[in-house]
């Protein structure tokens, strides 16, 4: 599950600089330091706020000092500015963009790390309006929540050898679906632990979907760890945990495959991959 401070970091798809805000009470140690970070867009000549404030005791102290400050108001990191100049364009072109003529759009987002009530979050929320700003606020509900919304509800199990011809389609398309997928193409990023991630795939996603080929029958390699994970979860769970796909394959092939297997209802991709992911997403939500 995501943190809250891991979507703070990752959830500005601009260019960002960011320092460190201390607060204090008079003759007191610092009560907080929160992360101000601020976000420049070239193509809208804007920017905006992003804040990450932790856990601390006197929430409102804190937020009263930051949305009081000049460089909140300014939006700037510090009083003298942002301590970064960035131009865009091409070197020899005339028309090129810099963050000094970048205006500030009001718009906060503000992650804290407390369990707020929706009335919390309405008042902050009239409050910086009052002002003039505009605030989406971000906390642990929503942090569970969107973690949630985003766990994969389908394992794709299958050759990488069919990918083209079929999986990275079948893959777009329950997606289309509404039916989020753990398929390595989309899951994965560099430097992840290959084994790891897809062990805690097979065991939290509803249901594995076999795509069950010529190539993926003769793989020994990663196609049969897998499929042995999808069956030692069916069988510890005591439920049908496996949707299977026929791609290119008949009966007989997966009797020979995996007898138990031949017993299951799969779909054949000559059904058309729209239709093929139709029904998986079906089968996938109905656990819900």
């Amino acid at each position: 599950m995501a943190t809250l401070h891991e979507y703070f970091d990752t959830d500005a798809r601009a260019l960002t600089v960011q320092g460190i805000w201390t607060f204090t009470k008079s003759d007191c140690p610092p009560i907080v330091e929160v992360i101000a970070k601020i976000a420049y867009d070239f193509e809208a000549n804007a920017k905006y706020w992003y804040f990450y404030v932790p856990a601390v005791n006197d929430l409102t102290t804190c937020l009263s000092s930051m949305f009081a400050s000049a460089e909140f108001a300014a939006c700037r990191l510090e009083p003298e500015g942002d301590g970064v100049y960035v131009e865009t364009g091409h070197s020899d072109y005339s028309e090129r963009q810099s963050t000094r003529t970048l205006q500030f759009t009001k718009r906060v987002h503000l992650y804290l790390d407390f369990e707020l009530t929706p009335a919390n979050r309405r008042s902050l929320v009239d409050e910086l309006l009052a002002k003039g700003y505009y605030l989406s606020i971000r906390d642990r509900e929503y942090a569970r929540r969107r973690s949630e919304s985003e766990r994969p509800l389908a394992f794709i199990s299958h050759d990488s050898r069919d990918k083209d011809a079929f999986v990275r389609e079948l893959a777009r398309e329950l997606i289309k679906n509404f039916c989020t997928v753990w398929y390595d193409e989309f899951s994965l990023k560099v430097g992840d632990s290959l084994r790891a991630n897809i062990e805690r795939g097979l065991k939290e996603t509803r249901k594995c979907i076999v795509v069950l080929s010529p190539n993926f029958l003769a793989n020994k390699g990663w196609g049969l760890a897998e499929f042995d994970s999808v069956f030692t979860r069916e069988m510890f769970e005591q439920q049908n945990v496996i949707l299977p796909v026929w791609l290119n394959v008949e009966a007989k092939d997966i009797y020979n495959y995996s007898p138990r297997l031949a017993d299951k209802v799969g779909l054949p991709s000559s059904l058309g991959v729209v239709e093929v992911a139709r029904r998986l997403a079906n089968a996938v939500k109905e656990v819900a």
